[in-house]
């Protein structure tokens, strides 16, 4: 009877440790030296309608181009938190696979990733010898195959009311989960839409179990110019990054990290 008792505690109290420690890190995260070698890091991304998806795809196209001139700090793009140039870490991190969420409904951000995810197939396409036209043309009309496109619906919709909005955050819950386990995520980017909460959530809880690295950054979109959006908000609590594009939201909040325009 008494090891039934202490078997509940015990679990609840190793939890708490848990959360306790990966919230310390967060909040407080070690600094480490770049990497010597190349890394593969997964990556998950949820995808907005409209400049979310255009901000999201530029913040992607510096990643992995590596460019040594990039607006976005080189800590927000690799699992763990890191002070070194952003031209190493860039360098030294490549994004396989790599895994967008997208809204239902949202026929439009799925184009212009499809359309980013063959641009990248295409310029990193190197023709083998005795290879036919059909090769080529195949590697321009279909995205990477480490790369996955998955669909759920919207957990809020502009302008909904927050409490409605309870109800629709569940179900989209429901059907974020196979996607965010599949995905198993080193990194969770991530930048305002309303579809994002559920993805960050669950990505926490992996983080939690130990099953992913799940390290979470959230840019804010460059609308958001004097007060952080209703994600950015509860985001603040357990993202490991939060990039804005203002500097007066940086002011604000101790844990934002200005990183100038993605989209001019």
């Amino acid at each position: 009877m008494l090891c039934l008792l202490c078997s509940p505690l015990l679990l609840s109290t190793l939890l708490l440790l848990r959360i306790s420690y990966v919230v310390y890190r967060i909040h407080y995260p070690r600094s480490l030296s770049p990497p010597s070698k190349p890394q593969t890091a997964r990556l998950l991304c949820v995808a907005g309608s409209g400049g979310h998806t255009a901000e999201l795809l530029q913040l992607l196209t510096s990643a992995t181009t590596a460019p040594s001139s990039t607006t976005a700090p080189s800590s927000t793009l690799v699992p763990s938190s890191t002070t070194a140039p952003s031209s190493t870490l860039f360098n030294s991190i490549t994004y396989s696979p790599r895994h967008y969420i997208v809204a239902a409904t949202d026929t439009m951000s799925q184009s212009k990733i499809e359309c980013f995810e063959k641009t990248l197939s295409d310029r990193s396409y190197d023709k083998p010898p005795g290879a036919g036209s059909r090769d080529a043309v195949r590697s321009r009309t279909t995205i990477p195959s480490n790369s996955v496109i998955s669909h759920i619906p919207r957990a809020r919709e502009v302008g909904q009311s927050y409490l409605s909005s309870v109800l629709t955050t569940l179900h989209s819950q429901l059907y974020c989960i196979p996607c965010v386990v599949r995905a198993r995520p080193d990194l969770l980017l991530v930048n305002g839409p309303g579809t994002c909460i559920p993805v960050c959530v669950l990505t926490f809880l992996l983080r939690l179990l130990g099953v992913c690295r799940g390290r979470i950054v959230y840019v804010e979109s460059i609308c958001r110019v004097s007060s952080l959006s209703l994600s950015g908000r509860i985001l603040l609590w357990f993202a490991d990054s939060i990039l804005v594009q203002w500097p007066q939201l940086a002011e604000q909040h101790s844990r934002c990290q200005f990183i100038g325009r993605l989209v001019s």
